[in-house]
Parts: C-alpha cells; structure tokens; sequence
C-alpha cells in the first residue's frame, strides 16, 4: 500500500494521495494473462491431439475466467482517494468506478478511528461531520491507517 504526502508551498493547500498497492501494471497484468492463455491452450492441445476434443471448450472458459479476474482486479488496483485540506474545507475524492466527491468545513471537522473490540476485523478511520462520515485509507494496513491518520490531524491543525 502506498501513501503519499504531498504539500505545495507556495499554496495554503494539503493534498494527502491514498493508493492501494499495485503489484501489476497494465502492461504486465496484459502479459501475465497471455502467458495463462498460451500455457492453457499448450494444455488443451495436447489433450486435443490425444483424441479428448471435450477439453476445448473448458479450456476456453478457464482463459475467459482469468482474463475477467485479472481485468477486474486491474480495474480496483487504479482506484484512489485524494483528500485535499485547504484554511476552510476538507474535501474528499474517492476515484473509484464512480468518482464522489465530500466537504467538510474544516472547524466542524471530526477524526474516528472504529476498532473492533475483538479485533477479528480492520479498523475503519472515518472523517466528517455533522452525521455524514467517509472512510478513509481502506486499502491500507493497520500501520498505514494509523500513520494516515496522524497525517491528518496534523495537516488540519498546521493549515
């Protein structure tokens, strides 16, 4: 997982990036799935020599199978969150299949971290006010999100 602090200097504004980790890029996500479909159909052409032609068509759901997974997985890889904390507002961008965008006046603004209390589950660090709150760092690890949220508290009492 990847977090990223980036503050301009010459502006008022804080811009916190929160990336889920890419293993894979595009490019190797697209190789690894024909390395898959070659060693698959290497198998089914085999069998297919040996006379066992009813291995073709589930050879080709497997490669249609793993082709959806690794796009699927691509797609939620290059999801993100920019949280941008200016003197007034604190406003959440959460680029996933469908952008939203949430402001927060920054004075009104509160920082929850929900631990489970038996600690089977993640904690969620949620920030709002007034009743509406988003989550936050959902793709990060414990120490990320607690890092993450240390960011935060210090980024809205600097600016």
């Amino acid at each position: 997982m990847i977090l990223r602090d980036s503050q301009n200097s010459d502006s008022d504004e804080a811009v916190l990036i929160i990336n889920p980790n890419r293993n894979l890029t595009w490019q190797q996500s697209k190789w690894l799935f024909l390395l898959f479909a070659f060693c698959c159909s290497a198998v089914a052409a085999y069998f297919y020599s040996l006379g066992a032609w009813l291995v073709l068509p589930f050879a080709g759901m497997e490669i249609l199978l793993i082709g959806i997974a690794i796009y699927c997985q691509s797609c939620c890889a290059h999801s993100q969150q920019i949280i941008r904390i200016d003197s007034k507002h604190v406003r959440v961008i959460d680029s996933g299949r469908v952008e939203t965008e949430k402001c927060f006046h920054k004075s009104w603004l509160k920082i929850i971290r929900n631990r489970d209390p038996k600690g089977w589950y993640p904690s969620r660090l949620l920030i709002g006010s007034h009743g509406q709150f988003v989550e936050v760092g959902k793709y990060l690890i414990e120490e990320e999100r607690e890092t993450l949220a240390h960011n935060l508290k210090s980024a809205i009492e600097g600016i």
